[in-house]
Order: C-alpha cells, then sequence, then structure tokens
C-alpha cells in the first residue's frame, strides 16, 4: 500500500499554501514595486558609469568607497536580483 492510498486530503488542502491559491496577488505587487525601484537605481547605475567611463582605476575604487554610491549600488542588485527572481517563479 502506497502512501498516496491513506492520505485522506482533499485536493484543495494538498496545494493549499502553493502557487496562486495563495500567492498570486502577493507576487503580482512585489514585482511591480521592485519594477519601480528599480527606475531610479538603475538610473544612477547608468549614471556612475557613464560618471567614471575613461577614469583609471584608483579614481572609480575612490568614487566605490563612497558610502553612498556602495549603498545604491548594493541596493542595485540586491532590487534586480529580487525582481528577476520573482519574474522567474511567474514564468517557471
Amino acid at each position: 500500500m502506497t502512501a498516496n492510498n491513506t492520505d485522506m486530503r482533499t485536493p484543495l488542502g494538498k496545494v493549499r499554501g502553493l502557487g496562486s491559491a495563495r500567492e498570486g496577488t502577493q507576487h503580482f505587487w512585489r514585482q511591480r514595486l521592485t519594477a519601480i525601484a528599480n527606475i531610479p537605481l538603475l538610473l544612477f547605475f547608468v549614471g556612475f558609469l557613464i560618471a567614471v567611463n575613461g577614469h583609471g582605476y584608483t579614481d572609480v575604487r575612490a568614487s566605490l568607497a563612497n558610502p553612498f554610491v556602495a549603498l545604491v549600488l548594493a541596493l542595485v542588485l540586491v532590487s534586480g536580483l529580487y525582481h528577476m527572481r520573482i519574474g522567474m517563479q511567474v514564468i517557471i
């Protein structure tokens, strides 16, 4: 006798808490919020790349040592990766 034959849960009980049965709107709103947050963050990132284009290693390293620049670039990375993760969960 297999474990499936003794499972007395309903089909709804088996899927509760998985997929769009519970997290659909949460995924939707998180993806929209990260998309909105990514706009100014990516504009800053592109502006930073343009500003340090052509500068030497020491100048770029000094720019990255600025706590504000380091914080914003870390936020670009975290927000972008989280947005990507949410999108891939929806696609897969």
